[in-house]
């Protein structure tokens, strides 16, 4: 299957000059005026072949909800007068609510408050605000699944992916789960992932007839993450077991397993925990424990796996402190699940692998 693939990189200047009544209860003129800095490249679609940012959605609101501009932005006025206040500014090239094949969304948004007479300059850069997933079959794969579709599941929605389609369909951020439905028979999980906005997940799915392994493999590009990975499914493996590490469970499925004592898969992205946060980019000052997460990207730490670092070949090999290039790496774990830092996470961690 060819693949074209592009990038976004796209950044919107809306300058705002506003101004409210003084004292004397005289207006002051005060405008706001908009402007893109480049054009918007964007995800090449079939539907969608290029990004024209005059069709882009542009609201203006202050603090009360009250509206200065709903509408298209190519059709939006030269200036706008407005008074004094809090002003919300959002931009977006498409609604976006449940999962749609070739839908990429681009937006950002911000707010800005100002006084009397005051000019404010703002920056939003308009990134990928969904996620991606498309497969790839392989022949070892169409021949075990000769007939059938994947299902893709959220709670936005479902999505269903048919033997010949290769379009990237796009889903919010969150939890999904990919199953494979025969007919009009029931779904078999096949496993679950965490997606993250701003990725685009390349799924190349494979069959083996006796067990089941996973790899990853990432690029970074300055608009989105483009995560590549090889699935491999056994005879009889329908998930993750956390039984070895080529069955590990990822971050997700761990979390229904407190008391386990399991392998575990996730990338490593933050450390320096505590009972309330974790930091996500270095330099690191503890050796004793580190964050993971179901993607490289993540910043939030509730969607973090926090880890404990007890054994001492452990703690040397994926310490932050003295290994600050492991930052972004997978990782696979062999520990006990349980809270740790008022996260669901690995304490007494045994065994790892680095792939």
């Amino acid at each position: 299957m060819k693949k074209t693939r592009f990038w976004m990189v796209g950044t919107m200047f809306a300058t705002l000059i506003l101004s409210a009544c003084s004292s004397d209860s005289l207006q002051r003129d005060a405008t706001i005026s908009l402007s893109f800095a480049a054009p918007l490249r964007a995800v090449v679609t079939k539907s969608n072949p290029t990004a024209d940012t005059n069709n882009f959605h542009l609201k203006i609101c202050n603090v009360n909800g009250e509206t200065v501009y709903d509408g298209r932005y190519g059709d939006k006025p030269k200036s706008f007068t407005v008074r004094a206040g809090s002003y919300e500014v959002c931009a977006e090239s498409a609604e976006f609510n449940t999962p749609a094949f070739e839908t990429p969304q681009y937006g950002d948004s911000q707010i800005v408050v100002v006084a009397d007479g005051e000019r404010a300059d703002i920056r939003l850069a308009c990134h990928l605000r969904n996620a991606g997933i498309s497969f790839i079959r392989n022949e070892s794969f169409i021949k075990r699944y000769p007939s059938g579709k994947l299902v893709v599941k959220q709670d936005a929605g479902t999505l269903e992916f048919g033997p010949n389609e290769s379009r990237t369909g796009y889903f919010q951020p969150g939890d999904v789960t990919v199953s494979w439905r025969a007919g009009s028979g029931s779904d078999t999980l096949l496993f679950s992932r965490r997606i993250s906005s701003g990725e685009i997940h390349s799924l190349r799915l494979n069959a083996s007839s006796d067990h089941s392994q996973s790899g990853i493999s990432m690029t970074l590009d300055t608009n989105a993450f483009r995560i590549c990975e090889d699935i491999t499914l056994g005879n009889s493996y329908a998930g993750e077991d956390g039984l070895a590490s080529s069955t590990a469970w990822s971050v997700s499925s761990a979390r229904n397993h407190e008391g386990d004592t399991a392998w575990v898969w996730g990338y490593i992205v933050g450390g320096d925990l505590s009972s309330s946060a974790i930091s996500f980019d270095g330099p690191f000052s503890k050796n004793t424990n580190i964050a993971i997460a179901a993607s490289p990207s993540t910043r939030n730490r509730e969607d973090c796996f926090s880890v404990e670092l007890n054994k001492a070949a452990v703690r040397s090999a994926l310490n932050l402190v003295d290994n600050p290039g492991n930052l972004g790496r997978k990782v696979i774990l062999k520990g006990i699940i349980s809270r740790y830092y008022n996260l669901t996470g690995l304490k007494s961690v045994s065994d790892y692998l680095l792939p």
